[in-house]
């Protein structure tokens, strides 16, 4: 009988005591707010967290701290467009995108900050990202090619002119094709240099 009612005691106590965490769980839940709810102010403090966060992580890249940031990028971007951190906010996104490998999700960021921020500083890098994800991990090439092709068109002299160029020349070849090429010109190079002298 005693351990019948020591088994009972026992047994309500772990009844109290899991109704009792489950309500602190939900309590923990009401205070976790969404950031799609989140205001301005709210949302940039939980970007600055994210971000210290995956700074502090230097030993490696944590994909999950990086993920959650580039979400919360989004989600700013989405939110408040005509704030002034909202472009690069998705740039950065898209560069988070790409770092993580995730191509598809990358060219969306990327061509929306091409396409919404006409005003955006970073404007024809983000064209630019756009035809690299394309080429280098999409392997897309002909994509690539007409993304590099409209970037050289709209902006000739930008810095990152020569490699689109260099792009289109050497889509698709391997890095020993590269390297052949290169000791092919290398020794071109000095062959004339001596003929020459």
């Amino acid at each position: 009988m005693k351990r019948t009612l020591t088994f009972y005691m026992l047994s309500l106590a772990l009844v109290f005591t899991a109704c009792n965490s489950s309500s602190k769980q939900e309590e923990e839940k009401k205070k976790f707010i969404p950031l799609e709810k989140m205001n301005l102010t709210s949302l940039d403090e939980e970007i600055g967290k994210r971000e210290k966060a995956l700074n502090e992580d230097t030993a490696n890249v944590n994909r999950q701290l990086a993920a959650q940031l580039m979400e919360a990028y989004v989600v700013y971007a989405e939110r408040f467009p005509n704030y002034e951190e909202a472009a690069d906010r998705l740039f950065k996104a898209g560069e988070l995108a790409m770092g993580l490998g995730h191509k598809v999700q990358s060219i969306k960021y990327f061509d929306k900050v091409y396409n919404d921020f006409r005003d955006y500083e970073k404007r024809p890098y983000a064209l630019f990202m756009k035809a690299f994800v394309l080429e280098n991990q999409a392997m897309q090439y002909d994509q690539a090619k007409e993304v590099y092709e409209k970037f050289l068109s709209e902006f000739p002299s930008h810095p990152m002119a020569d490699d689109a160029e260099y792009s289109i020349k050497n889509m698709g070849k391997s890095p020993e094709e590269l390297i052949r090429e290169f000791e092919r010109r290398d020794s071109l190079e000095k062959a004339q240099k001596k003929a020459a002298a």
